[in-house]
């Protein structure tokens, strides 16, 4: 028998139970045109600019680690790895605009994570053939890859393999692929089957040369005086000459004297260890010494970013550091123009190693506690269901993260745990359930000893850590946890507090996953009369419980009962949330599985498809309820009759669930025993 789940609406600042949709993600490929090959004698490519000097290098070194040929190009993969600012990106853009005309396409990818590369793939599809949804683009650049050769891909600063091993295994074979990265991996990435190339240092000739022509300066002595104490890095080389450049009449030895000045105190940071890090330091710090006297702002900005992540951050996260947004403008333009951070279109970054350099500096309390304030500001309200927010939020992850990471236990005020638990919220809602588990874990065990178990803080992460178990499928913990909370609210809040109400309400839902659907609907129909009774008859945690005693209805095959309620939850949530709101849709998708278990398919479906079509809009294809309303209409169809349509969906949903949470996941498991059954049953019938 067919299993139908049915989902549920949130609300802005509640959560109210858990697995009210079939997560999964998946790519409709058939929808997508197919992969075009680009016109002759044209070369598409998004190379980033390049250096117009560029010395002690050689490009015919990748060129044969590539297995090229001087009558062509075969197919070839390569790794550069080394030291950061070490020249990798900047030999691998020389290589591509020196071989250009060997390809038929060269396409450039910042992979320092998963997402950017996803990113740089939709790119790709925009550039080729413009896909309006994110998740087909990226579907569709994989495909043009596979389809077409004589192509090169540059995954530049790859910082974990696993976030471009999937993209090798679906592409090698085809084209050339050329990885830049800081990491040496040596039997994993030979085992992915690319050669391995370890950059060094430049030679002292090549370090005299880039200085002097760079600067214009005619003075070889100074300048090897001062590539030696730059340590020969490129990095460091090029910092040094915009420095001297952008100060008249500055000297070599001028620039030399002021490593030798600040080199103390930029060696006290232990950065990546050794000489190099100490130099990377020094140049860094005479060049933060220059920003600071130029613009205190820039300095603060520096000091701030230092302590968030090395991925793009939003410029608009930053106004708040000044009361004009255009004077924290012309702060980043200082910082760009002494190449101590870059702007992309996607947000400012600045390199990991220039972060551990201001670290050392700052004044810690104040640019953290700045740097937590700018995250806690920016973050969108309602995490669960804000759409518009959704973006944001995924820009955010990384620094609240790396912020995270920068704290100690005692460090942990009640401004970060709740910066951290709405984190937690988005990443539930999202799909990412075992994430959002870690941090409510991790929170709890900062928020217990640091504000107290009774804590109205502690409380509430108690029992959003209760609401992850539930939706991670751990109903036996989330029921204990949940009992425990329902307890605790009663005796410190009161029995009609909201948050006792709300915790409940989890409760109860909680009861219906584990099983216990009559104490489940007992507690649910208490649950509305107590909210109407507290927060009136039109508050959105009213529409939430009411939705939660629907599934319960359903669960015990009270249909119609629950048929009549949705329908009425649809009325009052266009009423009062309005047609197009994310919650007035999910009551829309509950309502067509009631159909669906009714047999009433003529009703069911057209409802289904309309909701997928809006989720695919608002959400996107990988969200976990567009991936639920897929699974709802595969079943419908199956039931209609519709035997290949339901396969053909159900496969979707299957790939989906093996690529993101393996083969062996229940989810997983659950899906592909259904598709199964019902290949087999059509194998017989």
């Amino acid at each position: 028998m067919t299993e139908y789940e049915a989902e549920i609406s949130g609300s802005r600042n509640v959560q109210v139970g858990s697995h009210n949709t079939l997560n999964a993600f998946d790519v409709d490929a058939d929808t997508l045109p197919p992969p075009q090959r680009t016109g002759d004698g044209t070369v598409p490519h998004n190379l980033p600019p390049a250096s117009s000097v560029f010395e002690g290098r050689d490009v015919a070194d990748l060129f044969q680690l590539l297995g090229g040929t001087e009558t062509g190009v075969v197919v070839g993969q390569a790794a550069v790895h080394g030291l950061g600012g070490i020249g990798k990106s900047e030999l691998a853009n020389q290589y591509a605009r020196s071989y250009l005309n060997r390809y038929r396409l060269i396409w450039w990818i910042t992979a320092e994570n998963k997402q950017a590369v996803g990113l740089g793939l939709a790119a790709l599809t925009k550039r080729l053939h413009p896909v309006a949804k994110l998740a087909e683009a990226q579907e569709w650049a994989v495909g043009w890859l596979q389809s077409n050769t004589g192509w090169l891909l540059v995954l530049d600063n790859v910082e974990d393999i696993d976030d471009i091993a999937e993209l090798l295994g679906a592409v090698s074979g085809r084209g050339q692929i050329l990885i830049t990265t800081r990491r040496n991996l040596g039997s994993r990435w030979r085992s992915l089957g690319l050669r391995t190339m370890q950059l060094e240092v430049l030679e002292r000739p090549a370090s005299v040369r880039l200085l002097r022509e760079l600067t214009g300066l005619d003075d070889s002595d100074g300048a090897e005086r001062l590539a030696q104490h730059l340590g020969d890095l490129p990095l460091g080389l090029q910092q040094a000459a915009a420095y001297i450049s952008q100060h008249h009449a500055m000297t070599f030895d001028e620039y030399t004297a002021l490593l030798t000045e600040e080199f103390a105190r930029a060696a006290s940071d232990a950065g990546e260890g050794g000489t190099r890090s100490r130099t990377l330091a020094a140049v860094w710090t005479v060049t933060m010494s220059a920003v600071m006297e130029k613009s205190p702002l820039a300095a603060g900005v520096l000091e701030v970013m230092a302590w968030l992540g090395a991925d793009p951050l939003p410029e608009a996260v930053l106004n708040p550091l000044a009361d004009d947004h255009r004077d924290v403008a012309d702060a980043l333009a200082v910082l760009t123009s002494y190449s101590m951070i870059s702007r992309r279109p996607s947000g400012v970054a600045m390199h990991r190693l220039v972060q551990a350099v201001t670290r050392s500096q700052a004044t810690e309390d104040d640019s953290r506690e700045s740097a937590m304030k700018l995250l806690v500001a920016a973050a969108p309200p309602d995490p669960a269901s804000n759409v518009e927010g959704f973006a944001m939020w995924a820009a955010l992850l990384p620094h609240v993260a790396a912020l995270t990471d920068h704290m100690s236990p005692g460090d942990h005020s009640a401004t970060m745990l709740f910066l951290r638990d709405r984190t937690a919220v988005y990443q539930q809602y999202q799909g990412n359930f075992d994430t959002a588990v870690a941090i409510f874990e991790s929170a709890l065990a900062y928020s217990e000893p640091e504000l107290g178990p009774e804590n109205a803080g502690t409380l509430t992460t108690r029992a959003n850590l209760a609401n992850a178990y539930s939706f991670a499928g751990r109903i036996a913990d989330a029921v204990g946890l949940l009992e425990q909370v329902v307890r605790e609210s009663e005796r410190i809040r009161g029995v009609d507090d909201p948050e006792t109400l709300i915790a409940r309400a989890n409760l109860a839902d909680c009861y219906r996953l584990a099983g216990r659907a009559d104490e489940s609907i007992s507690m649910q129909e208490r649950a509305v009369h107590d909210f109407v009774r507290v927060l009136g008859s039109e508050h959105r945690h009213v529409l939430t419980v009411r939705s939660h005693l629907a599934n319960s209805y359903l669960q015990v095959r009270r249909v119609d009962d629950a048929i009549a309620l949705l329908k009425q939850i649809i009325s009052d949530c266009e009423r009062i949330l309005g047609p197009e709101h994310l919650h007035t849709f999910t009551a829309r998708a509950n309502l067509a599985t009631s159909y669906s278990m009714t047999g009433r398919f003529t009703d069911a479906i057209p409802m289904h498809e309309q909701v997928l079509t809006y989720r695919m809009r608002i959400l996107g294809s990988e969200h976990p309820d567009t991936i639920s309303t897929r699974a709802n209409l595969a079943a419908a169809y199956w039931r209609s009759g519709q035997a290949d349509d339901a396969i053909a969906l159900l496969e979707e949903v299957a790939a989906v669930r093996k690529r993101i949470h393996g083969s062996e996941h229940p989810l997983t498991v659950a899906v592909v025993r259904t598709l199964a059954q019902w290949r087999q049953n059509k194998a017989q019938s």
